[in-house]
């Protein structure tokens, strides 16, 4: 039916209120869930730095460009991102984009730096304990050594970085990968998600840039590699044949990984990700619209709100009424539709339980699928998540709603989101 197939993109603005509504879920995630997805995010880039390692070795022996060879390098990197999206897990450099829930004061800024720090730390040790497991299975002996060779190169590469070089390549990954997952936030199937990473991921392998989870596997893995590999590998032909030693990685120690690369990568990530693209986001976005008085409109937004529970609808009617809004009211769909068909609203505050258990997420649809209300928004207020209904409730992407909040439901919360999409 036209009301449950949802096609077209979300546009700028709306994914901006997507990605503050899911920074704002994020950090209130318990410590342990928060830590394990972080851990699986680490492990993640480390399976798609490695995948991208075994699809690159031996190309440039064997006379492919440099620029190609970077290129299918990057497309097997977009492995990682590709299930840190989709299976769901905490990426440090993705999560330079809650700032914008820090922006709309949804989360304090002890909250989000709390936050950044255990997804920082959980994101190296699991990018660095798979780079252990990739060496105990002796992967790097693959080809004749050419596996290893490659990654002996590619750490040592990353070890000789100019301090100031490592911090600009540091800001363009981070660019280049929170613009991927912004990029996501509009997509409404797995297969516009995954289109709209491979782009951008590629670009930031491709182009050399850097990120510190990524660094967390590639550094460690080769000087896992050069340290306690066995003289036998040495005598690999991919090795012997070029000369290589472990001498011959000169560059590749821990303290360059931790100084030279790790620390100025690191914070190159954050002013990447924070200053080009979640702030700039949320100031063309969301602040502007949270700027404007209400009360200089000539005429005040009308307001529908959608709810059976008599209490709620009271409450949250006395409140908008105060701000100078229009209210209607219904009890459920049916009535809600009425009262569209005769006026339509300005916005909607829609319940999910009313009548039946996701009567609201059916109505949301078919508003979605009307061409008269396809661009009413659609706030949805529910206590569905702390219910024994909430496995019922389909994924945010599949609901055709602006934004959400959880009962009981802050005042101030309410007003600035309603100004949001009204002003």
């Amino acid at each position: 039916m036209s009301e449950e197939l949802q096609i077209a993109a979300f546009p700028p603005a709306k994914m901006a209120s997507r990605m503050e509504e899911a920074g704002a879920a994020r950090v209130g995630l318990r410590t342990r869930l928060l830590v394990a997805l972080a851990l699986l995010g680490g492990v993640f880039m480390g399976l798609g730095a490695s995948f991208a390692t075994t699809a690159t070795s031996g190309l440039a022996a064997a006379g492919m460009g440099a620029g190609l060879v970077r290129v299918l390098g990057g497309l097997a990197f977009c492995l990682g991102m590709i299930a840190i999206v989709l299976a769901g897990a905490e990426l440090f450099m993705g999560n330079n984009l809650v700032v914008m829930a820090l922006g709309g004061r949804r989360v304090t800024l002890v909250q989000l730096l709390r936050f950044w720090l255990i997804v920082y730390l959980a994101n190296l040790a699991g990018a660095i304990v798979t780079a252990v497991a990739m060496f105990l299975t002796g992967q790097y002996t693959f080809s004749a050594g050419a596996l290893g060779a490659s990654a002996l190169a590619m750490a040592n590469g990353q070890c000789s970085l100019g301090l100031f070089q490592a911090l600009l390549l540091g800001i363009v990954g981070s660019v280049l990968i929170c613009l991927a997952v912004w990029l996501t936030s509009s997509a409404r199937s797995s297969t516009a998600k995954i289109l709209a990473l491979v782009f951008p991921i590629t670009a930031f392998v491709a182009g050399g840039f850097a990120q510190a989870t990524a660094s967390a596997y590639w550094i460690p893995a080769g000087l896992l590699i050069k340290y306690w590999a066995p003289d036998a590998f040495w005598q690999l032909p991919a090795l012997a044949g070029a000369g290589l030693t472990a001498g011959s990685f000169p560059e590749l120690t821990w303290y360059a990984f931790l100084f030279q690369n790790l620390l100025p990568v690191t914070l190159g990530n954050i002013a990447g990700g924070l200053g080009f693209v979640g702030l700039v986001y949320w100031l063309v976005y969301l602040r502007p619209q949270k700027a404007v008085e209400v009360k200089k409109q000539a005429r005040m937004p009308h307001i529908l709100v959608v709810d059976d529970d008599a209490d709620f609808v009271e409450v949250t009617s006395m409140i908008l009424e105060r701000d100078g809004y229009e209210i209607s009211t219904a009890a459920n769909g049916r009535q809600a539709w009425e009262a569209m068909m005769q006026k339509k609203p300005d916005m909607v505050l829609l319940d999910v339980m009313m009548s039946t258990t996701l009567e609201g997420v059916d109505l949301a649809r078919r508003m979605a699928a009307d061409s008269r209300l396809k661009d009413v928004p659609i706030i949805m207020i529910s206590s569905i998540a702390s219910t024994y209904h909430a496995g019922k409730l389909p994924d945010s992407i599949h609901i055709p709603i602006d934004a959400w909040l959880s009962k009981p439901v802050n005042p101030e919360v309410l007003l600035k989101t309603v100004r949001r999409f009204l002003h």
